[in-house]
């Protein structure tokens, strides 16, 4: 795939590796190099080093809510309960509108809603029809099949959020993207 071309980047990972605290130090090293991030992350929210659920993280304003919490009658339905406030943040944060002319839009992450046309899907879909930013999309490794199939006109690149060099990959993207914006070869 051409870095003129959009790009779809997706961080992939097993359940509960790490990838969030991965893309986290991205984002802080992106932002060091003059790269402007928008997007969302999602961060674990313990009690006690016991998981309890997550809470959005808007990169733009540094915004903050609950998203989702452990459900009691997790045997029954889904183990989490979204919440209509994460939610709402969540989604004004991923709009073209407010992702501007960001360099690096990041969706943290990209899961079982997602792939049931709900969370932030809608989202993710609009963003590739508006915006040239690359996109990074944050997956779980057992989910990843399904959603490149999903988004198969874009090319995605897979990347190992473990990686030791997956971050410098995403900065080397970033940079060829610039440099070409820029008409510098």
């Amino acid at each position: 795939m051409s870095v003129t071309e959009k790009s779809l980047i997706f961080w992939v990972g097993e359940k509960h590796s790490g990838k969030t605290t991965r893309v986290a130090g991205l984002v802080k090293i992106a932002r060091t190099l003059g790269f402007d991030v928008a997007g969302v992350l999602a961060p674990s929210v313990y009690n006690n080093g016991r998981l309890i659920g997550f809470d959005v993280l808007d990169l733009r304003n540094g915004n903050r809510a609950s998203l989702a919490r452990w459900r009691k009658d997790a045997v029954k339905m889904s183990p989490f309960v979204f919440t209509d406030e994460g939610m709402k943040l969540g989604t004004t944060a991923l709009r073209p509108e407010v992702v501007g002319y960001a360099d690096l839009v990041v969706v943290d992450e990209f899961g079982p809603m997602e792939l049931c046309d709900q969370g932030w899907r809608s989202c993710v879909d609009s963003l590739l029809a508006s915006i040239t930013a690359t996109i990074l999309l944050v997956v779980r490794c057992e989910m990843v099949d399904q959603v490149q199939h999903i988004y198969a006109d874009f090319n995605g690149w897979n990347i190992n959020a473990a990686e030791p060099n997956s971050i410098h990959k995403i900065i080397d993207i970033l940079g060829r993207r610039r440099r070409l914006r820029l008409g510098i070869t």
